[in-house]
């Protein structure tokens, strides 16, 4: 009796779930969009629209190529176009297309960004869906403020960018060793 009981209450339980599971198309395709095949073909335009960013950065201000595009060769080309009398050197226009050097990331802070998942967001030079913590680095945010910041995000602070969800979770002692590196940047 009891097992009967039980059948009928699973049937009718795992008819409900079908029946609510089938829902519109619009739904099935906005689904598909984020989380089935589509997400792939998003990631693959995200991927493409970075690599165009990147190569559409200036190397500097007089020159509008591509940084992507300046190799030693293409260098020395450039530098043979500026006129002798602006007394511009072979030697001296890398020097101008050098990029800031990039500091590598501590042993101590790098464990505590993939233990709180940050690095799913944030690169610490490149942007990959939050801004890049050297671009953080240049708000001169306080440590306090980046505490503040992490536990409630405003996102009004960077425009262009997805909202941050709150990690009130992550304690801020280890926020506070994040923030030191970022403001080192």
């Amino acid at each position: 009796m009891a097992l009967k009981k039980f059948t009928s209450l699973a049937t009718i339980a795992i008819a409900a779930s079908i029946w609510i599971g089938c829902s519109s198309e619009e739904d099935k395709a906005k689904y598909d969009t984020y989380y089935g095949t589509g997400s792939k073909a998003r990631e693959a335009t995200a991927l493409t629209v970075l690599q165009a960013e990147k190569r559409d950065t200036p190397v500097n201000d007089t020159e509008k190529t591509p940084a992507a595009a300046t190799t030693p060769a293409a260098a020395t080309d450039t530098t043979k176009a500026v006129p002798a009398a602006e007394g511009a050197t072979p030697a001296a226009e890398p020097a101008a297309d050098a990029k800031p050097k990039r500091k590598p990331v501590p042993a101590d802070v790098s464990a505590l960004l993939n233990k709180h998942a940050c690095l799913a967001c944030h690169n610490p030079y490149d942007k990959i869906i939050g801004p890049p913590y050297a671009e953080v680095a240049k708000k001169k945010y306080s440590v306090d403020q980046i505490v503040e910041l992490v536990h409630a995000p405003k996102p009004e602070h960077w425009p262009g960018y997805p909202p941050m969800a709150p990690m009130a979770h992550v304690p801020k002692a280890d926020i506070a060793v994040i923030a030191n590196w970022i403001n080192s940047l």
